[in-house]
């Protein structure tokens, strides 16, 4: 079975993504790809805390999820892909990971970054990185939880004149 979903939201594992996404796709493995957390034994029972028993969690650094990826190491489960970032993005595409579309979920606002929407603020290096994404003929919808209003990311660009 293919990936059902690789979404960007910088706080990886929450309730949308337990709650929302996980009973509008119904997917069996949540596969959080961050090498902090990977690396990181208390960030990463945290993350699992946060997972209900019965929904299979896999939490691996960059390198080790793109080679999963590629070995079609996920073929077996419905499983959604989570990254805090587009730039764990690019590094799977430099690899040759092959995407259709990712999800943008929540990017919040700090220091330097800008409006996009009301759950999505981004600074200039991640509007390049995303720019490169789409570029690469990757469609990027942002949408914090399935229910929501779908928007098409390089729209808002071209709406925002970014």
């Amino acid at each position: 079975m293919p990936i059902l979903l690789y979404r960007v939201d910088e706080r990886l594992i929450h309730g949308q993504v337990v709650v929302g996404w996980g009973g509008n796709l119904k997917f069996e493995r949540v596969a959080l790809i961050n090498d902090q957390v990977a690396h990181n034994p208390w960030e990463r029972e945290l993350y699992l805390a946060c997972v209900p028993p019965e929904m299979k969690t896999t939490i691996l650094s960059v390198d080790e999820g793109i080679k999963r990826i590629l070995q079609n190491g996920f073929a077996d489960e419905k499983t959604i892909i989570l990254v805090d970032s587009p730039f764990d993005i690019l590094r799977m595409l430099k690899k040759g990971v092959k995407i259709d579309s990712i999800n943008v979920g929540g990017i919040h606002s700090k220091k330097g970054r800008r409006k996009i929407l009301p759950y999505l603020f981004l600074s200039s290096e991640e509007i390049r990185a995303f720019k490169r994404i789409i570029s690469a003929g990757i469609k990027c919808e942002c949408r914090d939880v399935p229910s929501a209003e779908k928007y098409d990311l390089s729209r808002l660009f071209d709406k925002l004149g970014l």
